[in-house]
């Protein structure tokens, strides 16, 4: 509606001043009906070489950036691009935000100028309220002439992804020191530390192996990176069984974040953690073994992209069938009004 209003004025005004030329004659008069005629055409033009010719990309601001925090503030670059002499100063952004993980998305409109030669850079600060895989696209560009009379839009497909790790709230749960009574292994880790592994070997450095197994002291002596080389001493470990149900997001975030805790408090003690999930999409459970606390992160990121289910007890439904051979373990799930940890028979 304001671009036909200021289309009207703007017809009006070439009309008087065309009037004017006609009655006085006026050199003055004449050179401004030509560039009232001819900056229409050129400021229209404009935008359709723009909308042809310019980029958007989202990306992280900190290249190296994977990992984020939830209810931390993050940054999203957006940049648009534009090759052309030419300029917006009014162009919207439509940007789209939602989590894949629990199901939610929203939008919102963003106003941005747009340069020659240059385009534009926006920082977009975000604050994820939920762990999961973050996702951040733009999906149209709306550009407007200069002069404001058309509005030509653009579609844009271009996202980028942040994993966010759930918040650490180890420090407020009471039933931690129960895992250690339930543990499988809790005769044979007692006297190892609560490892499950052991060093079998010192070995030389290999490109790819964990920085937390190099042996300094030996290293040192040696003037050569050594690493301990440590294999399993039982098949059977902790086992750290989530209930992926979105029948409630707000009992899911709580599964997710106890379930995150609990593995990385004990991974701080060096214990030795199995995390297995149920993948609905493959009918398969999915097994992790997790020594380090970067172990976690990548193993959580996997199961982010995972399809949650409705039933609060799936996975631990499928347990017995599945895998027999695995006598018991740690079941994070809920009741449909708060979330439960218990040590489960299997069978």
């Amino acid at each position: 509606m304001e671009n036909i209003f200021r289309t009207i004025g703007y017809v009006l005004i070439l009309a008087l001043d065309g009037l004017l030329f006609y009655f006085l004659h006026s050199h003055f008069t004449f050179i401004v009906l030509v560039l009232m005629l001819v900056a229409p055409v050129v400021s229209i033009a404009s935008v359709f070489v723009l909308r042809r010719y310019i980029k958007v990309q989202v990306s992280n601001v900190d290249k190296s950036y994977h990992f984020g925090k939830q209810n931390e503030e993050a940054y999203i670059n957006i940049r648009v691009s534009n090759p052309t002499p030419f300029v917006c100063l009014d162009a919207k952004l439509t940007v789209n935000v939602g989590n894949t993980f629990f199901k939610t998305e929203g939008k919102r409109v963003i106003d941005i100028p747009i340069y020659a030669f240059k385009g534009y850079d926006l920082e977009l600060p975000i604050t994820p309220t939920l762990p999961g895989i973050v996702t951040v696209g733009v999906s149209s560009i709306k550009i407007k002439d200069i002069m404001g009379f058309i509005f030509l839009k653009k579609k844009v497909e271009t996202v980028n992804e942040l994993v966010v790790m759930p918040v650490d709230i180890s420090d407020g749960l009471n039933e931690l020191p129960s895992f250690e009574q339930g543990m499988l292994e809790s005769e044979e880790s007692s006297k190892r530390g609560n490892d499950f592994s052991d060093v079998q070997e010192i070995r030389e450095y290999i490109p790819g192996d964990k920085l937390m197994s190099i042996h300094w002291k030996l290293s040192a002596k040696r003037d050569i990176l050594m690493v301990k080389d440590r294999v399993s001493m039982s098949d059977r470990q902790l086992v750290i069984l989530p209930e992926l149900c979105g029948q409630n997001l707000m009992l899911l975030e709580g599964i997710i974040t106890t379930t995150y805790s609990i593995i990385a408090n004990l991974i701080k003690d060096k214990t030795t953690v199995r995390l297995m999930y149920w993948s609905s999409k493959r009918y398969e459970y999915e097994d992790i073994r997790l020594d380090y606390i970067e172990d976690v992160n990548e193993a959580f990121a996997k199961m982010f992209y995972e399809e949650t289910y409705m039933a609060y007890d799936e996975a631990a439904t499928n347990m017995a069938s599945v895998n027999p051979e695995l006598k018991a373990y740690a079941h994070v799930s809920s009741d449909g009004g708060r979330v439960l940890v218990n040590i489960r028979e299997n069978g």
